[in-house]
């Protein structure tokens, strides 16, 4: 077993969704302390629940688009590495509710990197946005990473703004 994450102390946001979950768990069989930061499962029976991440992890709940409790959560833990998951990421529930899929993706990626620039302590940053960043030109090759942004619903276009947080953090500190 590699232990590059043995004792690492690893914050997962959106752990309690599909992927988040399945992180989590192999973080936490790889030896990281693990420290979860998300809303409670939307759904039921979710994988969260089934894996009993509950019992496994550094759970806590918590809305990645309320800065001041996220910077307080971020200031009580020294995080090594940091996958931010926490998104909504239904493209038809960001037509049915298309602010919170604004605030929720660009905000809550713009507070994440704002709560981690003001801890006192430097750490590892893994963002994980999507392929519907993209301008779909329907071209007949998968995407790269220097394709032109675009998006023309609240979901993916709310990801392209994500990618410019990222890009501005990454430039700016």
């Amino acid at each position: 077993m590699n232990s590059f994450w043995k004792n690492k102390n690893v914050l997962v946001t959106g752990h309690t969704g599909f992927k988040g979950s399945w992180l989590a768990l192999w973080l936490s069989e790889m030896g990281a302390n693990v420290f979860g930061y998300a809303l409670e499962p939307d759904t039921n029976p979710s994988i969260f629940g089934q894996l009993k991440l509950k019992d496994r992890i550094n759970h806590s709940t918590g809305n990645i688009c309320d800065f001041e409790n996220l910077k307080k959560y971020i200031n009580n833990i020294k995080i090594d590495y940091v996958f931010h998951l926490a998104a909504q990421s239904l493209v038809l529930r960001g037509y049915n509710n298309t602010l919170n899929t604004w605030n929720t993706n660009v905000m809550g990626m713009a507070n994440l990197f704002e709560a981690l620039r003001h801890s006192n302590h430097a750490c590892v940053v893994i963002a994980i946005t999507t392929d519907k960043v993209y301008k779909n030109n329907e071209l007949s090759y998968a995407y790269r990473e220097n394709d032109q942004l675009g998006g023309i619903d609240p979901y993916s276009a709310s990801k392209s703004g994500t990618e410019l947080v990222i890009d501005s953090y990454r430039s700016f500190f």
